[in-house]
């Protein structure tokens, strides 16, 4: 077969076990260890660090990412991302045994809407300013479809990913005990115009946070007095696109910055 006549695939994908920005008491730049960028062609990549107890903020045993880039027997484009960090401490206040983020994309040989998995994420013995945490996952965050079959819209047009997204941020918003701060973050969701114009719809995983104090959590939010905010799962999904973070930190106290933990993309695409 001429190989110019085939329909091509340009792979797009990245994994980024650990990384961050402290602004405060001194900035400092946590390097983003054991990260993987997939070659455009596809392939494999595989990166690892371990040990890392040199920035005092944070420490942990492993961070260690993989990325599969594939043509299945069927044609189709498949794109595995794995993010993985082990032993996390970031200054004592969150730590678990170990943070996966798994994100599997697979785009169609013909059509252009490709569908996705995240259930293989999870958390292993997560703890909270000293609480245990269960988060408790979805398992239809993204709609399963057979082997061969696809989407016939975007996942931004996609009722039940819509539907979700839509109830987390109505129930955020309309909960007498979520901060302002919170509300004004997160009401856009509901909006389709404020959708279209950002292009994307974020939602989280987490159906409810099992072991979290009542007050501390608002969905998928744990808010920790003198330190900061931790959100648990969040999923950012555009047109063709999908970016999962397990746990992200804004701080706010004697240290500030931001942290995230486990985080996976991708967003290929065909052509013609």
């Amino acid at each position: 077969m001429n190989a110019s006549k085939q329909r091509v695939y340009y792979y797009h994908a990245d994994a980024a076990p650990i990384g961050g920005h402290f602004t405060k008491p001194d900035e400092m730049i946590l390097e983003s260890h054991g990260s993987s960028s997939l070659a455009q062609g596809g392939g494999h990549i595989a990166s690892r660090v371990s040990g890392h107890k040199l920035d005092k903020p944070v420490a942990f045993d492993e961070a260690y990412s993989e990325i599969h880039g594939m043509v299945s027997k069927t044609g189709s484009w498949k794109t595995r991302v794995t993010s993985v960090v082990e032993g996390l401490n970031v200054l004592g206040m969150v730590k678990a045994d170990r943070v996966t983020a798994v994100l599997e994309v697979e785009h169609p040989k013909v059509g252009h809407y490709a569908k996705a998995s995240v259930v293989e994420s999870r958390f292993e013995n997560l703890s909270i300013a000293g609480t245990s945490i269960n988060p408790v996952l979805g398992k239809k965050v993204l709609t399963s479809y057979k082997k061969g079959a696809f989407p016939d819209r975007a996942i931004v047009e996609d009722d039940d990913y819509l539907e979700r997204a839509i109830e987390q941020s109505r129930k955020l918003t309309e909960a007498g005990d979520t901060p302002d701060w919170l509300k004004n973050r997160m009401r856009w969701v509901q909006s389709k115009k404020a959708r279209k114009e950002k292009r994307y719809v974020q939602c989280s995983l987490v159906d409810k946070l099992q072991g979290a104090k009542s007050g501390s959590f608002f969905g998928h939010v744990i808010q920790v007095p003198d330190f900061g905010n931790i959100f648990l799962s969040e999923l950012l999904a555009g047109h063709n696109s999908y970016r999962l973070t397990m746990i992200r930190i804004e701080m706010g106290c004697d240290n500030g910055g931001t942290v995230s933990v486990a985080t996976g993309d991708s967003n290929g695409s065909g052509s013609p």
